[in-house]
């Protein structure tokens, strides 16, 4: 469920050779670490492993190794005593994590290569102190494309004519998760949907249960404005998560975009759903029409405020048959910008990077989001019979994952408890209770 950079074996305490557990030292790009090695009896000095939780879970070769390396290169580092005393004295707040709005707005106006450079750096720098070099790997089942809002943006809005509908029966969710857990070693999945009331409160809860039932998984709901009833029911069925974006902190763009929706309404259920418990992963679009950075910076300090665990925010893409289908898309390199800024103020948030930032950069995206503070990925995971009928945007990029799931992907029981400790980690959640 993670991937890290793996680490060469420079030294091992003698002992039996055959011994269940074995210390070992090992150095990586953070410098040399003891960690001990489990059942790996083959082991020896030279070798590369990838490791978590201070234990060496898995042995690679050194093909192996230099490809998960070559995957998650970082960017260059940058001299910064090249930069402008001002743009050093913003990134010398953010280690604070204290940026205002004026500190925001200048690192997201820059169009200076090496203090866009620096930006992306600290960023990747303070996620690596905060989260180590670790890379989430999580999955997302799209399980149904019927929608009764009719957003400007989205592809799959309700007047939309050229879209293939389609509802997936709640067994064929749960039969999609469990194979993804089981069969390839996912533990955290997002259920998402349009605003789909055709399923009723019952048939959500009756698929979390039944996925509970029968895998050990992290579920996240993204089914939009549900009640807080419903909610509560799904969260008491085993739920750990919600997935709602905001996608805009202001008012009147949000209205504008949103026919019989108010931000408020979206507002008020965010703490709702914290409330009860859930982790909240939201953020917003960029790109949007009337959009100016000042909006995109309280966006980003709308994130921090509402104390968002999970960082979502991705490039506006046009989508055929809807009204903003000739506006133009959002940036790539903006979207970064945003990405690093909210690791500057967020350093240990889950930061994704998201489908639509891949879908402009293909699989330069991954690479470019990772080092500029995102630390997990998002594979698509819908059957593959309705997979291209999910057309929130068009083009989605779908590419390479199998790469990524052979090296960032356990089915032991170790897996979950790596995921488990990551949560904690990453959410600092108020109450240590149980996920």
């Amino acid at each position: 469920m993670c991937l890290t950079i793996p680490a060469k074996v420079i030294s091992m305490k003698e002992g039996p050779i055959d011994a269940p557990v074995r210390e070992i030292v090992v150095e990586d790009s953070r410098g040399e670490r003891s960690i001990r090695a489990i059942s790996l009896p083959e082991l020896k000095v030279g070798d590369w492993v990838l490791y978590t939780l201070d234990l060496a879970v898995r042995q690679v070769s050194q093909e192996e190794a230099q490809e998960i390396i070559d995957l998650l290169e970082p960017r260059k580092f940058v001299d910064l005593s090249s930069l402008s005393p001002s743009f050093s004295s913003v990134l010398a707040k953010s280690f604070s994590h204290d940026l205002d709005r004026s500190d925001i707005i200048q690192l997201l106006s820059t169009e200076d290569e090496i203090e866009m450079e620096a930006l992306f750096s600290e960023a990747n720098t303070l996620r690596q102190a905060n989260l180590r070099d670790f890379f989430c790997i999580h999955g997302i089942i799209e399980f149904s494309s019927n929608c009764v809002r009719s957003c400007y943006y989205c592809g799959l809005r309700k007047p939309s004519k050229d879209v293939t509908r389609y509802r997936m029966m709640p067994e064929e969710v749960v039969e999609a998760a469990v194979d993804a857990v089981d069969g390839r070693g996912y533990k955290l999945i997002v259920l998402q949907s349009g605003d789909d009331f055709d399923y009723s409160d019952d048939d959500l809860v009756e698929i979390v249960t039944e996925i509970k039932s029968r895998c050990k998984v992290f579920i996240f709901i993204s089914v939009g404005e549900r009640s807080a009833e419903c909610y509560g029911r799904m969260k008491a069925a085993g739920a750990s998560g919600v997935l709602l974006r905001f996608e805009t902190s202001n008012p009147s763009i949000y209205e504008a975009l949103h026919p019989g929706q108010s931000l408020e309404d979206r507002l008020e259920l965010l703490p709702v759903l914290k409330g009860m418990g859930y982790y909240i992963a939201s953020g917003f679009l960029i790109g949007l029409p009337e959009q100016t950075v000042e909006d995109i910076a309280d966006d980003i300090l709308l994130m921090k405020a509402l104390g968002i665990k999970m960082v979502t925010v991705g490039p506006f893409i046009p989508s055929e048959g809807t009204p903003l289908s000739a506006h133009p898309a959002g940036s790539a390199l903006m979207t970064l910008k945003v990405t690093a800024i909210a690791r500057l103020l967020m350093p240990k948030a889950k930061i994704p990077v998201t489908t639509a930032l891949e879908t402009i950069e293909s699989e330069e995206g991954r690479r470019l989001g990772l080092s500029s503070g995102a630390n997990s990925l998002m594979f698509n995971l819908t059957p593959e019979k309705y997979r291209a009928d999910y057309k929130i945007y068009p083009n989605k990029y779908h590419g390479k994952e199998e790469l990524w799931e052979k090296y960032g992907l356990f089915s032991e029981e170790l897996s979950y408890k790596m995921l488990e400790q990551k949560m904690f980690e990453a959410f600092e959640p108020e109450d240590p209770g149980e996920l």
